[in-house]
């Protein structure tokens, strides 16, 4: 039989922040970004949640205005970040539901449209052995300023996702999938378990369409078990 894979968005479905904006506060609290900066995240990220937006050029934006930073540096401040205040926002419902797959033997996987030095820090603390998320170009080290096309969103998760399970043999049809976002919409129509968690409002609507479960946590912070933040030895993100 072939194995079963249980992917979960990380922002509003792991966590209850949202990476993009608390990324770029703890960045203004440590003085790298001025206000300004920090003022046009938090319309951008509106405009996004509207539909308004394309995502692909505001993130085309967004690295090259990290472009020539080195990949340490990054890694360094991703993890300062997640430490001081992202793994406060974990939901302890979402943590309970990642050890109830493992115990079950499925598959983790961390599947966002975060850049992948914004991924990994979660993917470490919660174990997660695999990784599909949006990649930056690296040379020598160095971020270029430019991102792998397509982004890990709508048919671009999708599509990745669809690599991933083929080249491990998951039975998609027995698979999870956990998500906030209508954006996230065609992936959850290839799995056999789509949930909708905490849910905008027209996944909301799309989950009452297709009588898909929806979930809703309490902002009660994680307890993370010793399990949990022990990484595997050789961790192989996607």
């Amino acid at each position: 039989m072939e194995p079963v894979a249980a992917f979960f968005d990380m922002d509003k479905t792991i966590i209850w922040e949202n990476s993009g904006l608390s990324s770029a506060r703890y960045a203004f609290q440590q003085g790298l970004i001025p206000v300004q900066g920090l003022i046009t995240g938090a319309w951008k990220m509106l405009l996004y949640r509207l539909t308004l937006l394309k995502i692909e050029q505001w993130y085309d934006n967004l690295v090259a205005n990290i472009a020539g930073l080195s990949v340490q540096d990054m890694e360094r401040f991703s993890r300062a970040w997640f430490d001081d205040l992202v793994s406060k926002t974990i939901y302890q419902e979402a943590l309970e539901l990642i050890d109830q797959h493992r115990s079950a033997g499925h598959t983790l996987v961390l599947i966002s449209n975060a850049m992948s030095f914004i991924t990994e820090p979660m993917a470490e603390h919660l174990n997660f052995p695999h990784v599909i998320s949006t990649r930056v170009v690296i040379e020598e080290g160095r971020i270029t300023g430019r991102i792998v096309k397509p982004l890990c969103q709508g048919s671009g998760k999708r599509d990745y996702a669809l690599t991933w399970a083929h080249e491990h043999g998951i039975d998609m049809r027995r698979s999870y999938f956990y998500t906030d976002s209508i954006y996230d919409l065609e992936l959850m129509l290839c799995v056999g378990h789509p949930v909708a968690v905490n849910p905008d409002i027209r996944l909301r609507l799309a989950a009452r369409r297709h009588n898909w479960p929806v979930r809703v946590f309490r902002k009660t912070p994680a307890s993370i078990p010793a399990t949990c933040i022990t990484p595997p030895s050789n961790p192989t993100p996607d």
